[in-house]
């Protein structure tokens, strides 16, 4: 008990020594910004003055936010666990603290990269961090939980707040398994994918439902509910 309280302490020391760094290094554009415009000019009277300084704060806003974002991707890419299929592993390894770090990093920038979703600079984010996006693929949702190991093809929608979590702890030990939707699929608004799931080709799951782990939802289906059921099939929806 006593080595756990002081494992815990200690782990969160490094992650607000994490955050100091995360948060801290994009600060340095930011201010060389901000003095570069402060300086271009001065006005004299005074609301021309504090509108101008105005917008010069909100502009620092602005290239802090994308510094911030562009910071935060680069290290999932170095850190983010290189997984292609069903991996357990201890849940003391080096590979779980790697991680912990990533989400860690995500966490700490998602209040800022909500308001990028739904653009391509949110599908750049993901991008680096290690998803492998396709083309033509809305994404409106900043819950994508292990970026490293979701796969989204081409043609794909995404619905607002849905969640992807390709992680869970069983009986001591960290399981990692990667996500796929593949062309044309539709995750609806607030729907959870666990560990492992694929949707097939123009699969779509309703909005609000859960799709258990390792769960693979053939192509064309409909799927809903808590946890998702079969709701229509390929056929019924041809004939439709």
């Amino acid at each position: 008990m006593k080595s756990f309280k002081f494992l815990q302490t200690f782990g969160s020391v490094v992650v607000l020594l994490v955050m100091i760094v995360l948060w801290g290094v994009p600060l340095a554009p930011t201010i060389v910004f901000y003095d570069w415009m402060n300086g271009l000019t001065s006005f004299e009277h005074q609301w021309a003055q504090a509108l101008f300084t105005g917008i010069v704060l909100s502009s620092s806003f602005v290239v802090y936010t994308l510094s911030l974002l562009t910071f935060s991707a680069v290290l999932q890419f170095v850190l983010h666990v290189r997984i292609k299929e069903k991996t357990v592993v201890p849940l003391k390894s080096f590979t779980t603290l790697r991680w912990a770090f990533c989400g860690q990093i995500l966490r700490s920038t998602r209040p800022l990269l909500q308001h990028f979703v739904p653009s391509f600079f949110a599908n750049a984010y993901f991008r680096v961090c290690g998803a492998k996006i396709g083309k033509n693929t809305q994404i409106n949702t900043f819950r994508l939980n292990d970026p490293g190991l979701i796969r989204i093809d081409d043609d794909c929608v995404v619905g607002g707040g849905a969640i992807f979590n390709a992680h869970l702890v069983e009986r001591g030990q960290m399981v990692f398994a990667p996500i796929h939707l593949k062309q044309g699929s539709l995750l609806g608004t607030g729907a959870t994918v666990q560990p492992g799931v694929t949707l097939g080709e123009s699969a779509v799951v309703a909005s609000n439902a859960l799709v258990p782990k390792y769960r693979s939802i053939p192509a064309g289906e409909v799927w809903g509910g808590l946890p998702a059921v079969l709701l229509q099939s390929s056929s019924s929806r041809e004939e439709s």
